[in-house]
């Protein structure tokens, strides 16, 4: 037992009355808070955790106050890793932790110099060590505070904390340290009273409450002295407020906040067919294999490499992936895929859902076989169509066959030289047989005459001499055309359907 660990300085709850402009900001962990003392951690209760020696190898003598922590939205996980017996601890697990320091309480000064000793005592670039100081920031005004809210919250964190700009570590509940959240407010079921203890013998304890989704929960603070002998009868409405709900769907820590006698429960039900609440949406639970990190707001928490243990800043550490740069990732690997991949193979494969850089250069993502085909199919290239633009076919065949090239290195729409050069990287697929030299020359003529049709069976003797004429005049341009660019004919004649 640690009494000095029960003694820590301990955070009120900011009001808007309060202008935050000066303070010093940070973010609201969600992990466990612990004391180190010089040689081990305790909780805030006074007991010990049993951390392996080399989570704690590399701190400073002196005590120092923080949290063990994760990953943003991984304070269960976290808590089931640090609370474990000495005879269950499993070392492993803490090579994914991080020891985040807030404060150095023995140090005597004021807050900017107790950041500063912080970070010039704690070695956060050694490999060897798991802790790292929680990054500040100064506040502009109250526009700023919400953002800065509004951002961490959006990420998976918890809130804000704000630190009176001067002020000295105090061993109890403080003004100078406030804690900013963000609460969502529903309507609940009491559906029983729980009896309280201590100085609420003979009163309510706790109310026995049910959301629209049937999910029951507690509440049991929010309450004044009268409500507590006077609780809200089983079967009416109450309001309360919420942070968040745990990885099981329970709201964490509801707060009483009014009766709603103008509501019945049967309203409530109906206005949850319109709009979901907040409790009944099904959480996100995320991944408990803690196979990276995510920093915290102002501060880098470097992740680890998973054979070597040294730290490496990612993308992700750093907080500037974007969807942009994961998709630039995932095609620049699968280019190189053609040339021999040296990488190692994600044990995920084609499944594994992490999209940061860095992971990307360490390991490939083979596709199953059956993508692998449907990408081959899709890398083929077309033939070029001998009209490029200038083709006035709509066939969706041919368009599925021949590419068309919007711009050519020549002005001669006949130039084939320069056609075959030019190809649409867009359209790509496989096929076998050229262009039919009889569909050639339809459009040959077509573009000659300038739109002008033929019919094979008209019998207007002047359409007839008109048309072999024309046919004639086609066949000599297309012969110099070949003489002149040495290309001889190659292609295969098939039969016109």
């Amino acid at each position: 037992m640690s009494t000095a660990a029960k003694q820590v300085l301990l955070a009120e709850t900011w009001t808007e009355d309060i202008d935050p402009t000066g303070w010093w900001m940070s973010e609201k962990l969600d992990g466990v808070r612990a004391y180190w003392n010089g040689s081990n951690f305790y909780s805030r209760q006074g007991n010990l955790f049993h951390v392996p020696d080399f989570f704690k190898v590399s701190l400073p003598k002196v005590p120092l106050d923080g949290e063990i922590w994760c990953g943003r939205g991984l304070f269960q996980k976290c808590i089931s890793i640090v609370k474990k017996q000495a005879n269950k601890v499993v070392p492993d697990d803490y090579k994914l932790l991080t020891y985040l320091i807030f404060d150095a309480p023995s140090h005597g000064g004021k807050y900017e110099d107790r950041v500063k000793w912080l970070q010039d005592n704690i070695p956060q670039d050694d490999d060897k060590c798991y802790a790292t100081v929680v990054g500040i920031k100064k506040c502009q005004n109250l526009a700023d505070l919400k953002k800065c809210l509004t951002d961490v919250t959006a990420a998976g964190g918890e809130g804000i904390m704000l630190r009176k700009p001067g002020s000295h570590y105090e061993n109890k509940r403080s003004s100078t340290l406030l804690k900013v959240k963000t609460f969502y407010d529903e309507e609940a079921l009491v559906i029983g009273h729980k009896p309280g203890k201590g100085n609420c013998t003979g009163m309510l304890g706790a109310l026995e409450c049910e959301l629209p989704n049937g999910k029951r929960f507690d509440v049991g603070s929010g309450f004044n002295m009268d409500q507590r002998r006077k609780p809200p009868k089983i079967g009416s409405v109450i309001t309360f407020k919420f942070q968040e709900l745990s990885n099981s769907g329970s709201p964490r820590f509801p707060v009483f906040l009014r009766m709603r006698t103008d509501l019945t429960w049967n309203d409530v039900l109906e206005a949850a067919k319109t709009k979901k609440p907040i409790s009944v949406i099904q959480k996100i639970v995320p991944s408990t294999k803690l196979s990276k990190q995510h920093s915290i707001l102002f501060s880098v928490v470097p992740s680890r490499d998973e054979k070597t243990g040294k730290k490496i800043v990612t993308s992700d550490d750093e907080g500037e992936q974007s969807t942009a740069a994961a998709a630039t990732t995932a095609s620049s690997s699968s280019s190189s895929s053609k040339k021999t991949d040296t990488r190692e193979v994600c044990q995920y494969g084609e499944k594994c859902y992490r999209t940061n850089p860095d992971h990307h250069k360490q390991y490939q993502h083979p596709l199953s076989k059956t993508k692998r085909q449907i990408t081959k199919s899709k890398t083929k290239r077309k033939s070029p169509c001998k009209l490029g633009a200038k083709c006035q076919r709509q066939s969706s065949i041919h368009l599925a066959t021949y590419s068309h090239p919007k711009k050519s290195k020549s002005e001669d729409p006949l130039d084939i030289s320069a056609q075959e050069e030019i190809l649409d990287p867009h359209e790509l697929i496989e096929t076998e047989e050229p262009l039919s030299p009889t569909t050639t020359d339809n459009l040959l003529v077509k573009d000659k005459n300038k739109g002008h049709q033929f019919n094979d069976n008209d019998d207007n003797n002047d359409d007839d001499e008109q048309q072999s004429s024309t046919r004639r005049k086609t066949n000599k341009r297309k012969r110099n055309l070949e003489e002149k660019s040495n290309i001889k004919p190659t292609r295969k004649r098939i039969k016109k359907t």
